[in-house]
């Protein structure tokens, strides 16, 4: 009889920095339920055939009643022990388009607020990470909304890190230039390399070293941790 593993859930976990954390969160000896919105992707697929058994999709639309989520994730029976809040909206937009403004919110903010509720409700003790953006402290009128909505996000974490104490703990991750969302992105990330102060992009290894850093101390909550070689200084 196989050993019972802990459980993970990660939103949006089936693609890019999702599937970074999940491919982590498997060697680290844990199960994963990953939700996506509407496609899993081939690389989730493969994955999946690495780790037979240890890795379950769940589809949903999180702007609307997103603690379904948590429910059907613990109908499986497995023992949860954490929830990744990565699932995000990156598209342009400021505030002179309050519809494209509350759907950002919808996923952004709103979603991890009531996912990370329900997982208080119903799990009751273990850890909650929530996934930021290293790159929003300086006003930007493209990614306007977007913007808002993750400061949202860490303000956010540590108030629940407060609310929640002492049985969850609830962090957040704010990557820097990490994977190009487009091929034009490309030649904007390689510009990057030379302003960023420890002038490199990319570094995939020391973003999965902090998640796991999250997830194995017992004694840090209510912290946001940039992953950004100093991109958030300049």
């Amino acid at each position: 009889m196989s050993r019972i593993k802990e459980t993970i859930i990660i939103t949006g976990g089936v693609k890019r920095l999702g599937l970074v954390f999940a491919r982590k969160t498997l060697e680290m000896g844990y199960r994963v339920i990953l939700h996506y919105h509407t496609s899993i992707d081939t690389s989730a697929e493969k994955l999946a055939n690495e780790y037979p058994g240890d890795v379950v999709f769940i589809q949903k639309e999180l702007a609307e009643n997103p603690e379904i989520l948590i429910r059907t994730a613990l109908d499986y029976g497995y023992p949860v022990c954490g929830l990744v809040n990565n699932a995000s909206i990156f598209t342009t937009g400021n505030m002179t388009d309050m519809t494209h403004f509350e759907n950002v919110l919808k996923i952004n903010t709103f979603a991890p607020a009531r996912l990370s509720t329900e997982f208080q409700k119903c799990v009751g003790k273990g850890w909650i990470i929530n996934i930021s953006d290293s790159h929003i402290k300086k006003v930007n009128l493209n990614y306007q909304n977007y913007r808002i909505s993750k400061i949202m996000l860490e303000e956010l974490t540590r108030q629940q890190a407060i609310l929640f104490a002492p049985h969850i703990r609830v962090n957040a991750i704010a990557p820097g230039a990490m994977i190009p969302s487009k091929d034009e992105e490309n030649i904007y990330f390689a510009g990057l390399e030379q302003k960023i102060p420890l002038q490199s992009i990319g570094n995939i290894d020391a973003l999965t070293n902090a998640y796991s850093f999250l997830i194995n101390n017992n004694y840090i909550t209510g912290h946001v941790l940039p992953v950004d070689g100093g991109w958030s200084l300049i």
